[in-house]
């Protein structure tokens, strides 16, 4: 009979991440800058100041005009990433015939606009509000708070029919960026010293071995892969070529914002092989249970140890 009371099991468990991105994670509060009025404006509307506050009067806009609003004066704090903007237009029709106003805006002077087609219309003969945009929509783009300063952020207001403008205000949401990053507990999982019971089982199992914690802007997902074919052993037996198949791995539980978790067993390769994948936040967690496959072929008496990498990436 085998001597086996003496193998001992190793599991350096190494987290390899050159897709990752380093730094301190924030909170994902999303804030807002307030309502911001316009200082500043050039086109054709009719006393176009008028719009800049609230209940000051109103401006005049015929059908075919058009008038662009800059001057908010808006600034987003360092560190953090445009996830909204909001126009307001308070407006209603200056004729019989139903009118509306086409909003875009401008990130560069006006030479370049959105392409979002929204509108405020069809005006009734009372005042109204109208939002466009709104706190997670951001006109079909990514912004940079320099798009965003006075020198060029513009706000465009094409007239369909005649209507009067009181106001027109723009509010931008933001949130602290979030740092893409893996960290596993423990990173070096000891499986012991197996007996007979496991070799008459046929293998050993630690569950839960460890705990991944993912935070990460956007979407994301994780794949693991062995880092080669077979276990290294050291020991006195010829080397017996234990295949890296012979750990196999699961999911074993989740938090939320997990999604398509592996939740059975695999045996490890070293093609990567996905694991589980989320939603943009902090703090998201999954286990990990391991099982390492034993027989009197593969596993010789003595010390094996089988390194492995997780690959956290985002688009």
């Amino acid at each position: 009979m085998q001597e086996v009371t003496v193998n001992r099991w190793l599991l350096p468990w190494l987290v390899v991440a050159p897709l990752l991105v380093g730094g301190t994670l924030a909170s994902a509060q999303v804030e807002n800058t307030g309502w911001r009025r316009a200082t500043a404006n050039s086109g054709q509307f009719t006393n176009p100041t008028r719009a800049y506050t609230d209940a000051l009067g109103f401006a005049t806009a015929l059908d075919g005009q058009e008038h662009r609003y800059w001057g908010y004066g808006i600034s987003i704090p360092s560190g953090n990433r445009v996830v909204g903007i909001e126009v307001l237009v308070d407006a209603r029709r200056d004729r019989p015939r139903h009118s509306a106003l086409y909003i875009e805006l401008s990130w560069d002077g006006g030479v370049s606009w959105t392409t979002t087609g929204y509108f405020a219309g069809w005006m009734p003969t009372s005042w109204r509000q109208y939002f466009l945009g709104g706190a997670s929509d951001t006109w079909g783009r990514t912004w940079t708070a320099a798009e965003l300063a006075d020198g060029g952020f513009r706000v465009r207001l094409r007239a369909v029919e005649a209507s009067r403008l009181d106001w027109v205000a723009v509010r931008v949401h933001f949130q602290p960026e979030i740092a893409l990053a893996l960290t596993v507990t423990p990173q070096l999982v000891d499986l012991g010293t197996l007996t007979l019971a496991h070799y008459d089982a046929g293998f050993r199992e630690l569950s839960p071995a460890q705990r991944i914690t993912v935070s990460s802007p956007a979407s994301w997902s994780l794949h693991v892969a062995a880092n080669a074919a077979t276990w290294a052993y050291t020991g006195s037996e010829p080397p017996p070529g234990k295949p890296c198949s012979h750990l196999e791995w699961r999911v074993s539980a989740f938090g939320s914002g997990i999604t398509g978790p592996q939740t059975t067993y695999l045996g490890l390769t070293t093609g990567l092989q996905w694991v589980a994948g989320g939603t943009a936040g902090t703090g998201l967690w999954l286990d990990i249970a391991l099982r390492v496959l034993v027989d009197y072929t593969f596993t010789v008496p003595g010390t094996y140890t089988l390194a492995f990498t997780f690959t956290l990436t985002s688009p």
